[in-house]
């Protein structure tokens, strides 16, 4: 199959990486600037223009920026009929997507540059049998969930700039090393080792976040203890409520 990306940015490249390990199929890639050219895979071609990709793709995935869509998919409406439209544009309205790109297939997909090692969380939002013939595709950026339109746009902070956070949260924990005397590069390493190692844990035996808290503290030990200054510095509200009211506020307007 021909499957385009248009716009090769951070989420464009993650796109290309894990797409193009169906060796059978061929990318076919478009952007304006020269982001194209880090692209090193045999099954990964140029389109000299927008059209030109939409004319030569069965499955285009759109990861431009928001400024950049509505003219955008002007270019594109003459192109698409028939064809399958996947969005990873946050919070661009799929009404909006439908109304301009009238008879193509339109799916809306939140996932983040983490796609590109086929681990990341995929969500979804189209008709079901859409989802369903898509499904296979956006399995090569994770695992792919189907849910309504709100709960994608309100979950944008953790799917799509979750990598971010935690990559916030991890440095604060190598900063800490480093303080005690560690060399940053090992004091980085074990902090990424720990956060895998732990979410591969809590995905493999299927147990929840309080449960395995309880698995590691001790009465009276220093990991009761920092959770203790934790909750008494309110460190988990403040990050709750944080995302929260920027998220409330973003979608009202």
């Amino acid at each position: 199959m021909n499957i385009g990306i248009i716009g090769i940015g951070n989420m464009g490249y993650a796109f290309s990486v894990a797409l193009s390990r169906g060796r059978h199929d061929k990318i076919i890639v478009y952007d304006r600037g020269s982001e194209v050219k880090r692209i090193r895979k045999k099954n990964v071609i140029r389109a000299s223009s927008v059209e030109d990709l939409a004319r030569s793709s069965e499955i285009i995935f759109i990861a431009v920026r928001p400024a950049d869509v509505d003219d955008l998919l002007e270019r594109l409406k003459n192109h698409i009929m028939g064809k399958t439209i996947v969005s990873v544009v946050a919070l661009y309205p799929y009404d909006k997507l439908r109304e301009k790109l009238q008879g193509a297939r339109i799916c809306k997909i939140m996932t983040s540059v983490a796609s590109e090692t086929g681990k990341a969380p995929v969500l979804a939002y189209c008709e079901k049998e859409n989802f369903k013939s898509l499904k296979g595709l956006l399995s090569r950026f994770g695992e792919p969930f189907l849910v309504d339109e709100r709960t994608l746009d309100m979950l944008v902070p953790i799917v799509g700039s979750g990598p971010a956070l935690l990559a916030y949260f991890l440095d604060s924990l190598s900063e800490y090393m480093v303080l005690a005397g560690v060399e940053r590069d090992l004091a980085d390493k074990i902090a990424n080792l720990t956060a895998y190692s732990t979410s591969y844990y809590l995905l493999r035996r299927n147990i929840t976040y309080y449960d395995l808290s309880k698995k590691v503290t001790t009465p009276s030990g220093i990991t009761i203890k920092i959770l203790h200054e934790f909750n008494k510095r309110t460190i988990k509200g403040n990050i709750v409520d944080a995302i929260h009211t920027r998220m409330s506020e973003t979608i009202k307007k």
